[in-house]
């Protein structure tokens, strides 16, 4: 059963299809009017081997922009968590007929934020209702969803976007805490701090009082009068995105005296408590502290010289304060970060700070609490006012069972890098075991200056399962070696018995100059086992042209990416040129998936490195996952070559963006130059016999695309087929001589009427006269003749003749690209029998191939070999 006459606006899906005795099918009729008109006609169905040759059935249509008129979006605004706020929705009815919408509301985890209470609403011809719809944010920030309108069960939604923002009233302090420092006894010092409005409505404070601070007052509950807060305090408006300064003043007492703390209240409407600032300030003196005052060394392994640093600074008077080494304590050991020896003297030379590194190291299972105490000297005296200061230590040595890490990548690989520019990538460290993991001792082999890695984990880090550490890598090559750049990233793990785990990195410094865009290609959500594709362009930056040699996918990252180049490679990328490339990816688990196009330069040892990112997931993932899906016909299609046929596609949207779609041959026999026309249902002839591939790549108006793949047979004429192509473009003659018209070796036998059917009397309509064998049907026929391209060119003989034989020969007649190399293929009733190959080095040549005889049901072909030179 086939399509044979299809009226427009309709398709049939699939258009040719077998049944097997009593067998039923299902054929699905697609209407997509183009205008808004009625779309009346037939659909004529052919039929083989059936007493009735032809089925008709009447369809009608009429096409119409919309049946309901809503507008595009319902734009709630910013409403407050748990308020509701209803906005009414005319609907309006654009037909004569009662329509019953069945109203549903789409859009992933947002849409419960959005209600409307009728679930259908019937819209007499010509009318307009209002319904209510709703919102009501449960979460901050915006949400968006969409009201479908159904006019019937096969029809198509008409959406109407539901958006609207979830808000809240926030104020917060800016710092959080404030410092007025030490001032002179008597004398006075204002800081400040900022209220900042990080809401999404206008806030109103309505006080701003200072309150003591038992918790770090001791608990006593001193008077507050050393603080004020300057200006006028009345109730006051914060905008939003808003910052109003607010000043604290701290007048110190005549004597030198203890810190002293209070807060900052700041109320709101209904004694709403915004939050509040401490403050301190201190009176004369000096005050030597520890920054951190507590140094925690968190879980160590055994036997592993841990290091930490603090800092010891005078936050008091400026004077000249001397430190004297703490007493020693089991397991820890101080000394100065820049390598001085004791006393160590705070002054202006050091802002009054110096940094201590302490090395702890524990060789028992167990904790290891400690403190430390400086001596403090003034004057060559301890100080009367602070004695010492303490730092706090602590460490617990553990023993973890052994660590099961991923590492990935396994080997950093930066691949062509411009010189003078820098890329950072990580290398993200993950614990896939079951139980707590212990690394410690990052370092990077520095050997190789082109490489840093900023942020490098200091101390110990215990992951749990799951827990990722990232390690950023950079790589600025400033010369240029034409040797590859490597580095190691080492760190320990499990125990100090243990080998260290070492990432290769490498990179090469390049002068030329690309980059990708977008990068990295990130796919988002893609439903399991469905491919998906994106473009990319790849961009020259540099001063001079590129050529493109291959593009492939790196080892050590997931496969589940491909990439190719939509030209045929190598190409060519001038300065400021780009170049388009595809990458497609088909999750097959619910993972997050990283991968790594490689761009090859030619005479480069490196690839440029492109990133591609997806996340594998089962569904139900809203916008996030409306990719387009392309429509194939769902049986190969076989034709007879030459043959025109239709490539049914088409494509779907889940969003409801529009598509287009792009037919192109993926594969085709060797020496095929057929391509299918434009559109979703191109039509295409086959050149050649053999199996064709073609893929339907269709783009919404976001870029995502989606492909599937349909196959082709064109398959030979009955009778006598010749086929012939070459390897380089030109003109090249294909010839078949009725050897019962002139003898093959007689030259004065070709390029003559009847006997030769050529360019010159069997092209075009025009056939050897007189008719072979007095019969058009086994008289030759050349179908295609090329004189400027790579062929092909084919003749026929539908009926041959079983009295005498047809001789094949092939003429360079004016390419001059040579050597240049013909194929000619023979088949007789579908069968190939004789492949050979030509090699012509001069035009004017000409290869009698050999001698044909048709049987009646298959051919005997008599190999010739006969060249002549100089000839026509």
């Amino acid at each position: 059963m086939r399509a044979s006459d299809i009226p427009s606006g309709y398709d049939m899906r699939p258009s040719e299809l077998t049944l097997a005795p009593g067998a039923k099918a299902e054929v699905k009729i697609a209407f997509f009017p183009l205008r808004e008109e009625r779309f009346d006609g037939q659909l004529k169905i052919s039929l083989s081997n059936a007493k009735n040759e032809l089925i008709a059935l009447d369809l009608e249509g009429e096409g119409v922009k919309r049946v309901v008129d809503p507008v595009e979006v319902l734009d709630f605004g910013v409403i407050k968590l748990g308020e509701t706020k209803t906005l009414p929705l005319d609907l309006t009815n654009l037909i004569d007929k009662s329509l019953n919408l069945a109203l549903s509301i789409a859009g992933g985890s947002d849409r419960t934020a959005f209600r409307v209470d009728d679930g259908a609403v019937e819209l007499p011809g010509g009318t307009t209702r209002a319904i209510d719809v709703s919102f009501t944010p449960a979460n901050r920030g915006p949400h968006a969803a969409s009201l479908l309108l159904r006019p019937c069960a096969s029809c198509q939604d008409v959406r109407v976007q539901l958006v609207g923002t979830g808000g809240i009233t926030e104020l917060r302090a800016s710092p959080p805490t404030v410092s007025v420092g030490t001032v002179a006894p008597g004398q006075s010092k204002s800081s400040w701090f900022a209220i900042q409005n990080i809401g999404d409505f206008p806030a109103i404070v309505t006080s701003m009082t200072l309150v003591d601070d038992p918790v770090r007052s001791g608990g006593s509950d001193e008077l507050l009068s050393e603080f004020s807060l300057p200006g006028n305090h009345d109730a006051f408006e914060v905008e939003v995105g808003a910052t109003i300064e607010v000043p604290v003043a701290f007048r110190a007492a005549a004597l030198a005296e203890p810190r002293k703390y209070a807060k900052i209240r700041v109320m709101g409407p209904d004694d709403r408590l915004y939050f509040e600032v401490p403050v301190d300030g201190k009176s004369g003196g000096i005050e030597v502290v520890a920054e951190p005052e507590t140094v925690d060394f968190g879980r160590q392994p055994k036997n592993f010289a841990a290091k930490q640093t603090f800092l010891i600074r005078n936050t008091g008077e400026s004077v000249a304060i001397e430190l004297y080494p703490p007493s020693e304590q089991a397991n820890y050991s101080v000394a100065a970060v820049d390598g001085t020896s004791p006393p160590w003297v705070l002054d202006s030379q050091n802002a009054g700070s110096m940094a201590f590194e302490v090395t702890f190291t524990g060789s028992e299972i167990q904790e290891y609490p400690a403190e430390i105490d400086f001596p403090i000297y003034v004057n060559g005296a301890m100080s009367a006012e602070q004695s010492f200061v303490t730092v706090h230590l602590m460490a617990n040595v553990v023993e973890l069972p052994p660590c099961d890490l991923d590492i990935s990548p396994s080997s950093l690989r930066f691949g062509a890098v411009t010189v003078n520019r820098g890329v950072q990538l990580p290398i993200e460290i993950t614990n896939q075991g079951t139980t707590e993991c212990l690394v410690w001792n990052f370092d990077l082999d520095f050997d190789n200056r082109a490489f840093a890695a900023p942020g490098l984990p200091t101390g110990s880090q215990v992951l749990a399962p799951g827990d990722t550490i990232t390690v950023g890598i950079r790589y600025q090559p400033t010369r240029i070696t034409g040797v590859i750049d490597r580095s190691n990233l080492y760190f320990n793990h499990s125990s100090a018995e243990a080998p260290r785990f070492v990432v290769p990195i490498s990179g090469l410094a390049t002068s030329f100059c690309l980059s990708a865009d977008p990068s990295p290609v990130a796919f988002g959500a893609v439903p399991q086992s469905q491919q998906v594709f994106k473009p990319f362009l790849v961009r020259n930056c540099g001063p001079e042209p590129v050529k493109i040699s291959r593009v492939s996918m790196a080892s050590g990252y997931s496969q589940r990416f491909t990439a190719r180049a939509d030209e045929t490679l190598p190409v060519t990328i001038t300065s400021n040129g780009t170049k388009s490339f595809l990458a497609s990816y088909k999750p097959l688990d619910l993972v997050r998936d990283v991968g790594k196009i490689e761009v090859w330069t030619q005479g480069v040892d490196e690839p440029f490195l492109v990133e591609t990112q997806g996340q594998g997931t089962e569904g139900g993932c809203g916008v996030l996952c409306d990719w387009p899906t392309a429509i194939c016909p769902e049986a190969n299609q076989s034709v007879t070559v030459n043959t025109q046929i239709v490539l049914n596609g088409g494509a779907t949207s889940p969003g409801g963006h529009p598509t287009t779609c792009a037919w192109t041959v993926a594969s085709a026999p060797v020496g095929s130059t057929a391509r299918p026309s434009a559109g979703c249902t191109p039509t295409f002839t086959p050149d050649l016999v053999g199996n064709y591939v073609f893929e339907l790549m269709v783009t919404d108006q976001l870029g995502n695309r989606g492909a599937c793949q349909h196959g082709l047979t064109a398959t030979a004429w009955d009778g006598l087929w010749v086929e012939t192509f070459w390897d380089r473009s030109g003109d090249i003659d294909l010839h078949v001589l009725n050897e019962a018209l002139g003898d093959r070796h007689n030259q004065n036998s070709w390029f003559t009427n009847p006997s030769d059917c050529y360019f010159g009397n069997c092209y075009n309509g025009s056939r050897p006269n007189p008719l072979w064998d007095g019969n058009i049907d086994m008289t030759g026929s050349l179908d295609r003749d090329d004189r400027n391209g790579f062929g092909p060119e084919n003749t026929r003989v539908n009926r041959p003749s079983l009295t005498h034989p047809y001789a094949i020969g092939i003429h360079n007649w004016g390419n001059r690209q040579t050597p240049v190399t013909v194929t000619t293929n023979v088949y007789c009733d579908g069968t190939l029998v004789h492949n050979a190959d030509s090699t012509f080095t001069s035009t004017a040549q000409f290869e009698i191939l050999g001698s044909v005889q048709y049987t009646g049901s298959t051919c005997i072909f008599t190999r010739d070999g006969t060249r002549w030179n100089n000839y026509h």
